[in-house]
């Protein structure tokens, strides 16, 4: 019993097997949720994101879109998605809203199932930081004034 207790403080190190994320933030100018939220939406839209409805919700400020697929050498697949949020405890619409966001990579690391994987087939494969950057841009632009 004391030795299963001793290892006890170390259990929060399996607690998760998930992808940890890198998110990348934006701080927008004093404004509505609604506007905000209609900020981000367009400029996914104009990247080339699709929302994945289901993973969506205005309400709580969370916007995901589904999976685009390209291909990497020796005919390997990626896939990479959009995720967005928006700290809606972190802010108001009198100073402005935190938008984090994260563009996820996923590949098939075994050829043997590159022509038709399945959901297991997928791998993480990190982030992609020029085009994060690129988006942050972007949403920097849409959702800040300009100072002159």
């Amino acid at each position: 019993m004391k030795s299963a207790l001793r290892w006890l403080p170390l259990c929060f190190l399996f607690a998760g097997c998930g992808t940890i994320i890198d998110w990348r933030e934006v701080k927008t100018d004093p404004m509505t949720i609604a506007e905000c939220y209609d900020g981000f939406v367009y400029i996914a839209g104009k990247d080339g994101f699709a929302a994945d409805t289901a993973a969506c919700d205005r309400g709580l400020g969370t916007w995901q879109s589904r999976w685009r697929q390209r291909a990497l050498p020796l005919g390997r697949p990626q896939r990479y998605r959009l995720r967005g949020e928006i700290l809606l405890d972190e802010g108001s619409a009198e100073h402005g809203w935190t938008i984090r966001y994260a563009i996820e990579q996923e590949k098939v690391k075994d050829l043997r199932h590159s022509q038709n994987p399945g959901p297991s087939d997928w791998s993480p494969d990190g982030q992609d930081g020029e085009r994060e950057a690129t988006l942050g841009e972007k949403l920097a632009r849409r959702l800040t004034v300009k100072k002159t």
